[in-house]
This record gives structure tokens, C-alpha cells and sequence, in this order.
């Protein structure tokens, strides 16, 4: 059955990840397009819900990103 909202929700989907500026918020790192210091890691870069909990998907994505954010932040690019 459906429980009640908030109960075991997974918002996804609000902070759209993809490599046209035009059509979303962040790029394959979850890093903004415009702001090079901002960083979204949590469901929000997800397209689409997926068929199950996102839980696992989020972390892959956020340890993606550190390691990203920590090799510019090495070279200065942020």
C-alpha cells in the first residue's frame, strides 16, 4: 500500500544533472554550471525516480563528486 507522505518518500529530480546548461542546473559531477563551487549531492541530480531506493545510486554519485571536487580543488580550478 501507498503510506503517507513523508513517510518513505525519495524526492529526486530538482536539480536536474546533464551536460546542457539550457536544459539542466549541473553537470556529470553534480558541480553547477554556473557557480563552480557549488556542489549538489543528494537525489536532486537524478533525472527520473528509479524502480527502487535511490539510496545507493546517491552515495555513488556524491563519492563521484568529492573525488572530482577534490582533484580541482588541487589544481585551483575552484
Amino acid at each position: 500500500g501507498i503510506e503517507d507522505g513523508g513517510e518513505i518518500i525519495h524526492e529526486v529530480g530538482t536539480v536536474r544533472m546533464g551536460k546542457n546548461p539550457r536544459t539542466s542546473a549541473l553537470n556529470g559531477y553534480c558541480q553547477a554550471h554556473d557557480v563552480k563551487n557549488l556542489f549538489v549531492t543528494d537525489g536532486a541530480c537524478l533525472v527520473t525516480n528509479p524502480d527502487k531506493n535511490p539510496t545507493l545510486s546517491i552515495l555513488a554519485l556524491s563519492w563521484r563528486a568529492s573525488e572530482y571536487l577534490l582533484d580541482q580543488a588541487k589544481k585551483g580550478k575552484l
